[in-house]
């Protein structure tokens, strides 16, 4: 089967979420099928040296540059990430390869991409939401402070929810990652055939370092990886995995230190905050300064003796492997309030066996059981610190993650389920090729 693979980034280094979860689902497709991977970028110099890596996995690859989105008298209709994903040399590229190979179906990752297929294109499109795009807005707005912002994020919202329920509409199959997202479309566009496939768990977390090139550890100006690691394995240690190049992920830092992190240390005055990740922004780096000024209030108040505020967050930047983290870690944290779909690190933490502290948002598509799951601040810092504190909370949650994860697909598993949906999709279409031909020979 041959298929072209729209995605909005390439999938190498395998360092995100969804970079992970794609790279994974190619590189088990290619035993199968006949793989033409798209995918769009912000720096081409960058990602084609990366393609190299996919070569084996993809009959062909093809890299386009996000470019700006072209003006119209009715600019406020289209939403920020249509913008972001709009590609001149995508939509000229992608059209000659529909022209080019006798594809069998176009998967794309993202419904914003479905922008980048002609109209008229024949093949059927298999479309993956990650997440309900339009739902994110509707917490960005409920996160608003200003008057301005709030405006903003209404239109975003509403503008996304229109486009993504024409998108649907467009794809002959909608795969989504958790039930509360399938819930969701069907109710908004009852007759969208929609499909629940979950994500694999059975990823490595080692990516070699001969496969990546320096430039995308970038900005990075913490200690060794084996200073950290050190450091993790002797102290109340507490970790947050995360892509920071996404806004979400530095948002959910930024809460942690700020709203959560300064209480958690008056109980555990030598606890120790890992924030380990691509792509560290100055923000995610000054995060360090801005805790000491909360804590040393909090510590005030609460008359602790306390040697020093510092020192209490190791920013790691990129690393190559994150097993010893997830290894030497006391607990795994996922402060999100803002996101969708299934979060790749919290099935990397339940695999590893972790005792989790996670929002509502962080815990989408997952047994709250295995889920330390936490509506308020207070809530989440009490969690932490029963876990840290007290060895037995703390193995027993461990053993919930860890039966949970056993219950969990396989990457083979979630390829077999992609493979049945292209082979029903493909025999779909043919019954209607014949049948429009049968009614043409008798008219």
């Amino acid at each position: 089967m041959r298929i072209l693979f729209l995605t909005a980034h390439l999938p190498f280094p395998p360092a995100s979420g969804g970079r992970r979860r794609e790279f994974e689902l190619i590189s088990r497709l290619a035993i199968n099928c006949e793989i033409h991977l798209c995918s769009l970028t912000e720096a081409p110099e960058i990602d084609n040296k990366y393609a190299e890596k996919l070569r084996s996995y993809c009959e062909s690859i093809s890299i386009f540059r996000t470019g700006s989105f072209p003006s119209t008298n009715d600019d406020f209709r289209y939403p920020s990430l249509m913008r972001r994903y709009y590609s001149n040399e995508g939509l000229n590229g992608i059209s000659q390869l529909i022209r080019s190979y006798g594809f069998d179906i176009i998967h794309v990752e993202g419904s914003y991409l479905i922008q980048l297929i002609p109209e008229d294109c024949p093949l059927p499109i298999l479309l993956v939401e990650h997440n309900m795009e339009y739902s994110l807005c509707s917490q960005r707005l409920r996160l608003s402070i200003s008057e301005k912002d709030r405006s903003f994020q209404l239109q975003e919202r509403n503008n996304t929810l229109l486009w993504e329920r024409s998108f649907w509409k467009r794809a002959k199959k909608v795969i989504v990652l958790t039930l509360e997202d399938k819930k969701c479309i069907s109710e908004l566009e009852p007759n969208v055939d929609v499909t629940f496939i979950p994500n694999g768990i059975d990823h490595y977390l080692t990516i070699d370092r001969t496969r990546v090139q320096p430039q995308y550890n970038n900005n990075v100006r913490a200690a060794s990886e084996e200073t950290s690691i050190r450091t993790i394995e002797d102290c109340p240690s507490i970790l947050f995995v995360a892509n920071f190049a996404y806004d979400p992920n530095v948002d959910a830092a930024v809460y942690f230190c700020k709203q959560i992190l300064p209480s958690i240390l008056v109980d555990v005055p030598d606890a120790k905050l890992f924030v380990v990740g691509n792509s560290p922004s100055t923000e995610i780096f000054d995060l360090e300064a801005r805790n000491s000024k909360a804590y040393t209030s909090i510590s005030l108040m609460a008359n602790t003796n306390i040697k020093t505020i510092s020192g209490h967050i190791k920013i790691t930047g990129y690393v190559d492997s994150l097993d010893p983290f997830y290894k030497c870690a006391k607990v795994v944290i996922c402060p999100l309030r803002v996101g969708g779909g299934v979060k790749v690190k919290i099935l990397e933490a339940l695999r590893a066996g972790k005792a989790i502290v996670t929002t509502p948002i962080g815990a989408q598509g997952f047994n709250n059981e295995a889920l330390c799951v936490c509506n308020k601040a207070s809530e989440f810092a009490n969690d932490v610190v029963r876990l840290l504190i007290n060895p037995y909370e703390r193995h027993r949650q461990e053993e919930k993650a860890l039966s949970f994860a056993n219950t969990l697909p396989t990457w083979d598993q979630v390829k077999e389920r992609y493979v049945n949906c292209y082979e029903g999709l493909v025999s779909k279409q043919l019954a209607k090729d014949i049948k429009f031909e049968d009614i043409k020979k008798h008219t």
